[in-house]
Formats: C-alpha cells, sequence, structure tokens
C-alpha cells in the first residue's frame, strides 16, 4: 500500500504543477504580446530616419544679409526662478509677436538665471540673434543642438521683452537660416 499512496501523491502533485504552469504560461505570453505590440506601435509612431530633411538651410555668401522672421523661430521657453505660471505668461507673449512656442517648463538644466538666458545651436545663429534682440540683459550660450530651435531660460529679475523689438530682422552673419521644410502639397512635386 506505500507504493500506491507514493503514486497517488506523485499524480496530485503533476496536478498542481499543471494548474500553476498553465495561468504562468499565459502571463508570460500575454507579456510577451504586449511587449511586441508597445515596440509596435512606437516603431510605427516615430518617423523613418532619413526620409527627408529635417532642416533646409540656405548658407550665405560672405557679407551677404538674411532675413529671419519670427514665424521661423521655435522657441521653448523654461522658468529657472521661483516665480509661478512666469513661462505660460512669456510663452503667450511670444505667441502674440509671431514666435512659434515649443516647450513650456521648468529648466530641465536646473541652471541659476538671473534675468534670460538664450541658448542656442551658435551664438551667432539668426534664431538665437532674434530671440535675444527680446530680451534685455541676456546671456547668450550655446549647447550642441542639432535644430535651429532656442531656449529661452527665465531668471527671477525677467520682467518681460523689450517693447520695441523687431520680430523680424536683417542679420549678416555665416551661420545660415535654417526652417523645418514645409510639406510638399500633391500637385507640387516635380515629377
Amino acid at each position: 500500500m506505500a507504493w500506491d499512496d507514493t503514486a497517488e501523491q506523485r499524480r496530485i502533485r503533476r496536478r498542481r504543477r499543471r494548474r500553476i504552469r498553465g495561468p504562468l504560461t499565459l502571463a508570460v505570453l500575454l507579456g510577451l504580446v504586449a511587449g511586441a505590440g508597445w515596440f509596435g506601435w512606437h516603431a510605427v509612431l516615430k518617423a523613418i530616419p532619413g526620409a527627408g530633411p529635417d532642416l533646409v538651410c540656405s548658407t550665405p555668401a560672405a557679407g551677404q544679409t538674411q532675413r529671419i522672421s519670427a514665424t521661423k523661430v521655435v522657441v521653448n521657453v523654461y522658468n529657472a526662478s521661483k516665480i509661478g505660471g512666469l513661462a505660460e505668461r512669456t510663452a503667450t507673449d511670444l505667441r502674440q509677436r509671431g514666435f512659434t512656442v515649443g516647450t513650456v517648463a521648468n529648466d530641465p538644466k536646473k541652471a541659476k538665471v538671473k534675468f534670460a538666458e538664450v541658448r542656442g545651436r551658435a551664438k551667432d545663429a539668426p534664431e538665437v540673434i532674434l530671440v535675444a534682440a527680446q530680451v534685455a540683459k541676456e546671456k547668450v550660450s550655446v549647447d550642441n543642438r542639432t535644430d535651429a530651435s532656442v531656449d529661452l531660460v527665465l531668471g527671477t529679475d525677467f520682467h518681460g521683452f523689450v517693447t520695441k523689438a523687431p520680430t523680424a530682422m536683417d542679420v549678416t552673419t555665416t551661420v545660415p537660416v535654417c526652417v523645418k521644410p514645409s510639406p510638399t502639397a500633391p500637385g507640387d512635386a516635380a515629377g
């Protein structure tokens, strides 16, 4: 009889393992399907690299002036002060001047800024010059960005824009004016 009890116990253990193994296998398979779905969804939403130019730049000849206007400049507005809503109010003012506003948030670099800091791809980039003309007592800094956006970082002593600042200007610089290309209408493509 001892042998029969052991066989019965083995059958019970096998049934328990099957009861556990089935739902466990199902949970692992559902996790794999969810992961594959998430990866596929994000792959579809991302732009295909190399499908088209990110920026179209017009390289100037030596001494040539270029026209830059607010409508072609994307400005990210960051608050580096403790004044609540400063970035949002400033972004509204920038929109009224014709600028395109990108991100509005607290300064991701958590820099200590007294008045205003203008960050861009080059100190003499046309878009940086135009945004810097909007604020008094600005500090201009350069980072390694690959786009033509400008960051406007606001400090505690920032009290608004220069009243009669230009929203378009001619600049003489070797840094080209770069803009995002506008989509071509179906009938406009050369064929």
